[in-house]
């Protein structure tokens, strides 16, 4: 695993850790009860969330025919659906559904833990359903993806005054435009699909216009997310897909993002 600069103060707004797997098909909603008492007294908050769909990163076909589209759910919405739980700290959260666990830290007060340090905290609780999954008679949990998300927000007035300026932000992704007289920039977009080659798996990159998730200030926000299969042909084991994504999510940071604004972010002391 590659070893990023430790910035003091990086411009990361959530980072996302999840497992993708075959269906638990004996899981029902009181399951979710049981699995959140299960975790003790720091996870307080419970809700419920729709079903997210599963992804699943293919090579063996056109990639036009693979990319996302639209998809529209009739009929009866589908139970059991995805349980969140909320920490205490209000920083990080839990998602659970019969085929995906997610673990989410989002920034409120404080410093950006590091990755090694919530890696270790993802892979301490998936611990704990894989165990709950087991003994609760749900069968074994066959892990099938591994996915991860980083989300970056550069707030307006502090990184940039108008969209103008994005390339100024993330040279690698914008480029400066040659308007015609009379037109002002309101707004633009970037995105890149990249393959992990060989076939390990998918890094998407997109930035557009947004709000930060804490303050809800006007932002570029920058989404880079990282997919890829485990076994029958891609990693190993699902820490050695996420640390796959996480290298390649990272590089591809600090190569898009400008020096400067590196520079802002100040070292760790």
């Amino acid at each position: 695993m590659a070893d990023a600069p430790d910035y003091a103060n990086p411009p990361i707004a959530e980072l996302v850790l999840g497992a993708q797997f075959s269906p638990l098909t004996k899981l029902t909603s009181g399951h979710f009860g049981l699995f959140w008492k299960s975790l003790g007294d720091e996870w307080t908050d419970p809700s419920d969330g729709p079903l997210l769909d599963d992804n699943f990163e293919r090579f063996d076909g056109p990639r036009w025919e693979q990319l996302p589209k639209l998809q529209l759910h009739f009929g009866p919405v589908r139970l059991p659906g995805r349980f969140v739980i909320g920490h205490r700290d209000k920083q990080r959260l839990l998602q659970v559904q019969a085929t995906r666990f997610h673990f989410n830290w989002r920034k409120r007060d404080g410093f950006y833990p590091s990755y090694r340090r919530l890696i270790a905290e993802f892979e301490e609780t998936f611990a704990r359903f894989e165990a709950f999954a087991r003994d609760a008679g749900l069968g074994s949990v066959a892990v099938n993806q591994w996915e991860m998300t980083y989300i970056d927000a550069f707030p307006q007035g502090e990184y940039w005054q108008t969209p103008t300026d994005w390339p100024a932000v993330l040279p690698g992704l914008f480029g400066p435009l040659p308007l015609a007289d009379g037109l002002v920039l309101e707004t633009r977009a970037a995105e890149w699909n990249c393959e992990i080659a060989p076939k390990r798996g998918r890094l998407y990159v997109a930035a557009q216009l947004g709000q930060t998730p804490d303050s809800q200030k006007t932002a570029l926000v920058l989404h880079t997310t990282a997919r890829g299969p485990v076994g029958k042909g891609g990693a190993d084991t699902l820490r050695a897909g996420l640390d796959l994504g996480h290298d390649a999510a990272i590089e591809t940071f600090l190569r898009v993002t400008s020096d400067e604004i590196k520079a802002r972010w100040g070292k760790k002391t």
